[in-house]
């Protein structure tokens, strides 16, 4: 059995690496985890295409789908079979539990060093290639699937709209009435930090007021800033991972 850690006020625990996502009480999560795609995803190496719900289980939580060489029932005890263990498999669940480090899908731990699983939060699906060790899944590669467009912003609170609190980490949607997935206080950061999708227009779920660099390709980027009298100024942008 996993060893969650507790977490305040919270609908889902969310979490990520500690470069990129500090643990802290989460204020606010929403999402229904529905998994029927008509978000996006991280697609392809940073496309930006939907996540396919019908691969998984409903999303009730948990499910898996396993490639060709089908890799162990999740929901069992069950070892996977020693000499096919190293076999690269695929996997696909909805994330129910994202805490101290951990992300969980169903009874499935997954651990990679992508930057992608240090985003996930539960109700988004996670799609993933690597291979077994005991009942956890090691994975060379991650995708992520929401249900809506989505961004991951760190920084001063105000600059989403969260002027109760100082930092925050949150997770953004393109609803401007109920813009946050997740929400969670965050340590003061030196500097800002986005991940998020540009369509070749504007980058999805962030607000209007952020500048856009100029050049930019469609795809996902990672940028990093500061808020001075000039307002919010990017200092590096790069794609992402």
């Amino acid at each position: 059995m996993l060893a969650v850690p507790p977490v305040l006020a919270a609908r889902f625990p969310v979490s990520g690496q500690p470069d990129l996502a500090p643990d802290g009480p989460v204020l606010v999560q929403r999402g229904n985890g529905n998994g029927n795609g008509n978000g996006n995803g991280n697609g392809n190496g940073g496309g930006n295409s939907g996540g396919n719900g019908n691969s998984g289980n409903s999303g009730s939580g948990g499910g898996h789908k396993s490639s060709d060489n089908p890799s162990p029932n999740p929901n069992s005890n069950a070892n996977p079979n020693p000499s096919s263990a190293r076999q690269p498999r695929s996997y696909m669940g909805q994330v129910t539990v994202s805490a101290a480090g951990q992300v969980i899908s169903g009874n499935v731990r997954i651990q990679s060093n992508s930057p992608w699983l240090s985003l996930a939060i539960p109700g988004m699906w996670l799609e993933a290639i690597g291979v077994w060790e005991g009942e956890v899944f090691v994975a060379t590669e991650v995708k992520l699937h929401s249900p809506v467009p989505w961004a991951f912003y760190q920084g001063p609170a105000s600059l989403v709209g969260a002027s109760q609190y100082q930092h925050v980490s949150a997770w953004l949607s393109n609803n401007r009435l109920d813009p946050f997935l997740a929400l969670r206080a965050a340590g003061e950061q030196p500097q800002v930090r986005v991940v998020a999708y540009f369509d070749g227009n504007k980058f999805r779920a962030l607000p209007a007021s952020f500048p856009i660099p100029p050049g930019l390709k469609p795809g996902w980027y990672e940028l990093m800033g500061s808020v001075g009298a000039q307002g919010l100024v990017w200092s590096s942008v790069r794609a992402f991972p």
